[in-house]
């Protein structure tokens, strides 16, 4: 009994030390459920992406898994590089979409060479021999038997504009990385053309991975990764849904691009529009399957607007469109807002954002360049202000890439930031262009009717070294020229040419009629015969300048085939030959050619000419200027000058005419209400200003009002008329179309012009 009840009284005594351990011990913390959000591909649709994710931060919803297709890889990427949707707002904003679409740079940074080439052919292709094809790489030898072929493009463009930007803001994370390891787990869908099957990106490369998951077929090169060739993972995934479950997520919030679909497709739908209805149209099953799978659909109506509508305006209403349907799920958001909140907060520390270049610049402490030879290697980069042991900035990686895309001398260049904060590695990767090109261009204007332009360049593409250049224009005014080139490695060139030319011209001028009156009527339709031999040294150190210093023989014959009688005798020639010594110089920076909105351009030379022991000093100035007045208004002045001191033979005699500038001779200069040519005195000079506005699109209104002067040393008569005219013109792939109406005093009369392509 004493045993039993000294048991009990140490039980007694032990109860609330059991009942404190008890107490103190803490139950285990419920886990939180993760939720993956999934953003659908829809181009510019995409846009919507950002209005949904903002909603879903001012919830406080938290996400733990982003997946994405297409622009939805672009959202879904940055968003896991640590960008909140404040910041993918004003990144979308302040890009320049025409040219992340386009493979085309800034024409004021394209040199003055190939600016000239971009202005007069309606495209150029690179291509190479079957030798050349042999000696570059291994790689290429299964293309050695496709002939002609072997030279297409795959796509209308190939991304590099695109790929330097993702490169910008992802510094940082372009190492091959685990993308779990970012500060939102992230993957992304693409689609192998050589085994038609889905590739899903959790690893590698980012900018690789997004730039796959974005390649609309056809539009979009595809994206080389080992064996595979990557185009957009919409063509197979567009929802991936099933990619987020896999990754974890417990609940999944989808945004849906494609449910609300227009209910007829337009006839007029470009390339990538086309495709967009096609992947809508490819997927259905699985497209179906993830939105089952979903725990909340988000369908942001963006059906107005086309897979290319990044212009402000739709970018604005799209950003919304995700704003608006968010709301109308708001109720289903807030619950599970309030569901993720009755479990305890984990800080847990997330990986430290993305470095965004555009902002920050980095210290290189290594650098690897490879893909071309070592001498051009240490040429570019000369060029250059990154290299090791450097601070280097957005805009100087961009300055670089820009030179490096203007030499035209390599298809693609790819860099690499990666590393850590002390040293990052940059990596630049080159592919050598093809080496040759050709060229066609196609111009109809009311005046000389149809001309086509073919263009055939060898060794185009290398940087130094023999280039040849042959142009042949077919047409009313026929040429053919042959150039050959070195090009030395201080950025100057030893030009040798020939050209071949006949054209025939109207030449009109004003006549008394039989009651006594001024008339503006044809003077004589001549035929002439050119052949041209020259030679200089050219200057292209500079970006927007050319200078050439040289020497060249003219031998003309001139045949009268038509005239008035006040004119000169039917059948009447003319024969000359000559020589010339110049200096020319040319400088352009206009953002465009024909439709500038800020830059400058001008040509000056000088030259002396031996026409049969008799010197004529020739000096001429063509001057532009654009001025932007608004958004969409531009002021365009310019003047063309041209002073001759003494006698010079009938073909080098000024014209005016017209609104092409060079027609038939490089002193033919336009003169707005008069259509084909008129002579005038030896010192002529013209001003002229356009008033440009750009009605919408690529549609563009022009009133356009011109002087001309004309006047002799030691003569003080001037001969002075005024010209005006009104033009709608519309900027399109094959081309500017335009079509003007004008009047002058000096004939008097209404006229028309109608062009459509490029000048040349």
């Amino acid at each position: 009994m004493k045993k039993i009840l000294t048991t009990l009284l140490l039980i007694t005594l032990c109860l609330p030390v059991l009942r404190a351990e008890e107490e103190s011990t803490p139950e285990p913390q419920k886990k939180r459920p993760t939720v993956g959000l999934v953003l659908s591909g829809g181009g510019a649709k995409g846009m919507a992406h950002i209005g949904v994710l903002k909603m879903l931060e001012q919830l406080d919803i938290p996400v733990d898994y982003v997946v994405g297709t297409s622009i939805g890889s672009i959202m879904a990427g940055f968003y896991s590089l640590g960008y909140s949707a404040d910041e993918l707002d004003s990144l979308v904003r302040s890009q320049d979409w025409d040219l992340l679409m386009k493979d085309k740079k800034e024409r004021r940074n394209i040199s003055y060479d190939n600016k000239k080439d971009d202005d007069r052919f309606l495209f150029t292709f690179p291509f190479m021999n079957h030798r050349s094809l042999t000696d570059e790489t291994t790689a290429n030898a299964a293309n050695r038997n496709k002939g002609l072929l072997r030279n297409m493009p795959s796509a209308l463009v190939s991304g590099h504009n695109l790929d330097q930007l993702f490169t910008k803001l992802s510094v940082g994370y372009q190492d091959d990385i685990d993308f779990n390891t970012l500060p939102i787990p992230f993957a992304c869908v693409a689609v192998d053309l050589n085994t038609k099957e889905e590739v899903v990106f959790h690893s590698g490369n980012i900018v690789t991975a997004i730039r796959a998951s974005m390649s609309i077929p056809g539009y979009f090169a595809p994206v080389e990764v080992g064996e595979k060739f990557l185009i957009d993972g919409g063509m197979l995934n567009n929802l991936p849904v099933d990619v987020v479950k896999e990754m974890g997520a417990d609940y999944v919030i989808t945004v849906d691009l494609h449910h609300f679909k227009k209910t007829r497709v337009d006839t007029d739908q470009t390339i990538p529009e086309m495709v967009a209805t096609m992947l809508s149209m490819m997927n259905g099953e699985k497209y179906q399957s993830g939105r089952a799978a979903s725990d909340i659909i988000i369908e942001p109506n963006t059906s107005a607007y086309g897979v290319l509508a990044f212009d402000e305006i739709s970018v604005d209403a799209l950003i919304d469109s995700g704003r608006v349907a968010a709301n109308r799920v708001l109720p289903q958001l807030r619950s599970l807002a309030a569901h993720l909140k009755e479990y305890p907060r984990t800080d847990t520390k997330r990986p430290p954002k993305a470095i965004n270049l555009s902002r920050d610049s980095v210290l290189i402490s290594q650098m690897e360049i490879d893909g071309t030879d070592s001498d051009d290697m240490t040429w570019l980069m000369s060029k250059t202000d990154i290299g090791p042991g450097k601070f280097v900035s957005g805009q100087d990686m961009d300055n670089a890439m820009s030179f490096f895309y203007n030499t035209k001398c390599f298809r693609k260049i790819n860099y690499s930031i990666a590393g850590k904060e002390g040293g990052y590695n940059l990596k630049v990767h080159f592919v050598p262009q093809r080496l040759h090109q050709a060229g066609l261009g196609f111009r109809f204007d009311s005046e000389e009717m149809a001309s086509i332009l073919l263009g055939v360049s060898l060794n185009k593409y290398k940087l130094f070294g023999s280039k040849l250049d042959t142009k042949l224009e077919l047409g009313q005014n026929s040429n053919l020229t042959v150039n050959y080139g070195y090009t030395f490695r201080n950025l100057t060139r030893l030009n040798i040419s020939a050209t071949a030319q006949h054209f025939s011209a109207n030449f009109y001028d004003n006549f008394l009629n039989t009651k006594e009156e001024l008339e503006y009527n044809l003077s004589a339709e001549e035929r002439y015969s050119l052949f041209r031999a020259k030679a200089d040294y050219q200057i292209t150190g500079w970006r927007n300048a050319d200078i050439k210093i040289g020497i060249l023989y003219d031998n003309y014959r001139c045949r009268v085939i038509d005239a008035t009688p006040e004119g000169f005798n039917l059948g009447e020639s003319f024969d000359s030959q000559d020589w010339q010594a110049f200096v020319n110089w040319h400088f352009d920076n206009l953002d465009d050619s024909y439709y500038p909105r800020d830059g400058h351009q001008f040509n000056l030379l000088g030259s002396v000419m031996d026409q049969y022991g008799s010197f004529v000093f020739d000096a001429r100035l063509d001057y532009k200027v654009a001025l932007p007045l608004g958004r969409r208004v531009t002021l365009i002045p310019q003047t063309w000058n041209r002073w001759l001191f003494g006698q010079p033979l009938r073909y080098y005699h000024n014209m005016v005419g017209g609104y092409m500038a060079g027609r038939y001779a490089p002193w033919h200069f336009p003169f707005v209400g008069i259509n084909n040519t008129h002579w005038t005195k030896a010192n002529t000079d013209i001003a002229r200003i356009d008033l440009r506005i750009n009605l919408f699109g690529e549609h563009y209104l022009t009133m356009i009002g011109n002087y001309l002067a004309e006047w002799e040393f030691g003569d003080k008569s001037l001969v002075s008329n005024f010209g005006a005219g009104v033009g709608y013109s519309v900027n399109t792939i094959i081309g500017p179309i335009q079509f003007s109406t004008h009047w002058s005093t000096l004939s008097k009369k209404v006229g028309f012009y109608f062009s459509l392509g490029y000048e040349f």
